[in-house]
């Protein structure tokens, strides 16, 4: 595939390393067109902004790893984004300008493709649109409203087909628009993965950690958060309460005094609905893109008793594989040469148990927890992959 020459390539706004973009296409505004890393764009696009920004800021990006097939067109009045590693067919057209009996509505439209979705053939997204985190849509398909994280749609107009349920791992078919009502609701109330985070004498760690997990999912994620306040009396409520107004999936919960400091860490656990629980120091936030992929972890490996995690930094997606018992849990755990690590339990298999012993000292707090999911379900999964911006001690 013949590429575009560097004369074009470094006017634009941002250039990737990697980018492969074919020679056979029109970029109207390079200036303000940005690429991320590896993008692959064929021939015959067209990339078009039809009212450059007063600013210079970019109206069309697309986020690293995105693959765009044959004949792309995009045009941007206000913004088109695409974020990192969505894919779209051939002839797909996108616009955020809105439609002829939407012209009253004086709103800002813009669109946005959520990452790692598939955008189908010939399908055309219009107006004020944004699309989930892992969605697809349907080849020939009109989009003309929101679709949420983790959804099929397709048709002209587009509508539901499936919605993934976290607690079954399926992607479930959808039989009418309260059907799929009932079936995003149900998502919301078992999630895929609660994280929880006990603070104490934390705002302003809580509120940057806060900050990466909402910058990478919302409402219509399969993510849930759920902080456990231990009496304290800095900002750690105001921050809380701030996050609650915004988001239906964040909970809060206020000891009035302060606990023991190993008291929190169950009863974190007891708050959370997720299928999966990770227990999470509001010290260390997560690198930008680091919870979709893991998601897919979680999804990949539904029956595992837990998630094992190697603070590693990997190439790509998260390397992942199965271990067995507890000799070898021990064995991985006091290798000093692993860096930090956390565990992702899954909460069904933990409740189904057997309770561990209560000592008055305990090696740590989840020394018990594990050796009973080991003992009814001794298959754990091995995940390689750097999640967070800032060392954190997990054991």
């Amino acid at each position: 595939m013949d590429t575009i020459s560097p004369s074009l390539y470094y006017r634009f706004y941002r250039y990737g390393t990697g980018c492969k973009i074919a020679s056979g296409g029109a970029v109207s505004l390079p200036e303000q067109t940005a690429l991320g890393a590896k993008v692959l764009i064929r021939e015959g696009y067209r990339l078009d902004i039809t009212a450059p920004a007063r600013d210079g800021s970019p109206k069309i990006v697309i986020g690293d790893r995105c693959e765009c097939n044959r004949y792309l067109n995009i045009q941007a009045l206000n913004k088109v984004e695409l974020e990192a590693d969505v894919i779209t067919g051939p002839y797909v057209f996108i616009t955020d300008a809105k439609p002829s009996w939407e012209k009253g509505d004086h709103s800002v439209s813009t669109v946005t493709i959520g990452e790692s979705s598939w955008i189908g053939a010939h399908s055309s997204i219009l107006g004020n649109v944004r699309i989930g985190k892992g969605s697809v849509v349907g080849a020939g398909s009109v989009v003309l409203q929101d679709v949420p994280d983790y959804c099929v749609v397709a048709g002209n107009p587009a509508v539901f087909r499936r919605i993934y349920e976290p607690a079954s791992g399926e992607w479930i078919r959808v039989n009418s628009e309260s059907h799929a009502r009932e079936l995003l609701e149900r998502r919301r109330r078992e999630p895929l993965l609660s994280i929880c985070i006990p603070a104490r004498y934390q705002a302003g760690e809580l509120r940057r950690c806060l900050e990466s997990i909402y910058a990478q999912t919302d409402d219509a994620g399969l993510i849930e958060v759920c902080v456990l306040d231990d009496a304290s009396a800095d900002e750690t409520e105001e921050v809380a309460h701030y996050y609650g107004s915004l988001y239906r999936s964040f909970r809060y919960l206020r000891n009035p005094a302060s606990t023991d400091r190993s008291r929190p860490l169950p009863q974190a656990v007891d708050m959370a609905r997720g299928k999966f629980v990770m227990i999470h120091d509001s010290g260390a936030c997560f690198a930008a893109g680091s919870l979709i992929p893991f998601l897919n972890v979680l999804h990949t490996y539904p029956d595992c008793g837990f998630v094992l995690i190697e603070q590693r930094l990997v190439q790509g997606t998260p390397q992942t594989e199965w271990r067995e018992g507890i000799s070898e849990y021990l064995r991985l755990t006091t290798e000093r040469s692993s860096g930090p690590r956390l565990l992702v339990l899954n909460r069904q298999q933990r409740k189904q148990a057997a309770e561990p012993p209560q000592l008055e000292e305990s090696p740590g707090p989840w020394v018990y927890q594990q050796s009973a999911l080991l003992k009814s379900n001794p298959r754990f999964c091995l995940c390689r992959y750097k999640m967070f911006s800032s060392s954190t001690k997990f054991d």
